[in-house]
């Protein structure tokens, strides 16, 4: 009689193992594996409904943050990249023989900034490096990107932010064919990539913002207005004559929609008029209003958009280990006057570069940081989720 509990016992303890086995890999592809977080958010929601994981995920994440702060206490703060060594600001190219004593236009370089927490800064914080042209390495760098470490309690949350010249780049959205999922605008009218056109000028691209389910936040683009806009929400705004503007609707609104190339909205804005909006700090360390399959008590990966306040500089965001603050504080300490979340998570935050040869599709090649997946026709093929992208332009001024 003695060996049926025996048998029972090591039946449940096999059970308990497989089950922990199970968990861990779950686990482990949903922080590696962009495919898997989505899919099982989304089949658990069906199933459990939406409160039930939002509080599974804010325990998980909760506990990996409390892990990871113990793992990494000692650690050196994180870094994606070598630090950029001293180098001089780059110089215009030589002016052709025969041309006018008149002074060169100005090279882009933003300028360095003091990291927000010296204990956690890493060394190169704040120095910007510049980006060269995958197609082009001798041709004057349009991009820059920086490390900064905004958080004081977590020398493993690291933020990587691209300056981008607008002066010589022009800023482009596109819908996903799938999101955000509107009534108004059917699928047949959603390509979902790059337009053919600019194949030849583009130099980067990156991710747009929430699915339509965590928010509904509004989006107008080619005059079709995709979801309405909501008066608190952070918007993004690009006008017909090259203006760039970040601010909650309630305030762009009277602007003029007719005026308005596109605009896309995300959460309340992190930044505003060179300061972290007073929502996003008393709300606490872990915001509850900045996230999208998770909720709460989050530390994640995060991204977001800012401009500068000339409107010069258009800065893009992406690190791990975010909160809403610490993102917040990242970009403003970059020189975003105004900032704006966009998409969260694992799957979605990306900064591609491409290269591009005559008579083929541009092709992706690599990742602002590290351990992002994406394929080499990322975005140049359908995409089912909002992304941006940039391409090369005769240097204008913006107005």
């Amino acid at each position: 009689m003695k060996a049926a509990p025996r048998r029972w016992r090591r039946r449940l303890a096999l059970a308990g193992g497989l089950l922990a086995a199970l968990t861990a890999g779950v686990w482990y592809g949903v922080n590696h594996t962009s495919w898997m977080g989505p899919l099982v958010a989304d089949g658990l929601r069906s199933v459990l409904g939406p409160r039930v994981v939002a509080w599974a995920e804010d325990t998980a994440y909760g506990l990996q943050d409390r892990v990871n702060r113990w793992r990494y206490r000692d650690a050196k703060p994180k870094t994606f990249w070598e630090p950029p060594p001293a180098e001089p600001l780059p110089l215009p190219p030589p002016a052709p023989s025969g041309a006018s004593d008149a002074p060169a236009e100005p090279v882009f370089a933003p300028a360095s900034f003091t990291p927000p927490f010296a204990e956690v800064a890493a060394t190169g914080d704040g120095t910007w490096a510049a980006i060269p042209d995958p197609s082009d390495p001798a041709s004057t760098p349009l991009l820059f990107r920086a490390l900064v470490h905004p958080d004081a309690r977590r020398g493993f949350a690291a933020l990587a932010v691209v300056a981008i010249d607008r002066e010589s780049t022009a800023l482009h959205l596109v819908a996903g064919t799938t999101e955000p999922e509107s009534p108004r605008v059917p699928r047949t009218e959603r390509p979902g990539a790059i337009l053919s056109e600019h194949h030849s000028s583009l130099v980067a691209a990156f991710n747009g913002g929430f699915k339509a389910t965590h928010g509904q936040y509004g989006m107008l683009l080619d005059g079709k207005e995709y979801l309405p806009p909501i008066d608190y929400s952070c918007t993004l705004v690009h006008y017909r004559d090259g203006r760039v503007s970040i601010a909650p609707w309630s305030i762009l609104k009277g602007s003029g929609i007719g005026d308005m190339l596109f605009y896309r909205q995300t959460p309340p804005c992190l930044v505003q008029k060179g300061e972290v909006e007073k929502v996003v700090e008393s709300t606490g360390e872990y915001s509850k209003g900045w996230g999208a399959t998770v909720s709460g008590e989050t530390v994640i990966r995060r991204s977001s958009i800012g401009i500068s306040e000339d409107g010069r500089t258009l800065f893009y965001g992406i690190g791990d280990a975010m909160t809403a603050q610490s993102l917040a504080r990242g970009m403003k300490a970059a020189g975003a006057h105004s900032a704006a979340e966009l998409d969260v998570n694992y799957s979605y935050p990306r900064f591609l570069l491409y290269t591009r040869s005559e008579g083929a599709p541009p092709r992706a090649t690599s990742s602002i940081i590290p351990s992002v997946d994406f394929t080499k026709d990322q975005y140049v093929s359908p995409s089912p989720r909002d992304f941006f992208y940039l391409t090369r332009e005769k240097k204008k001024k913006p107005s």
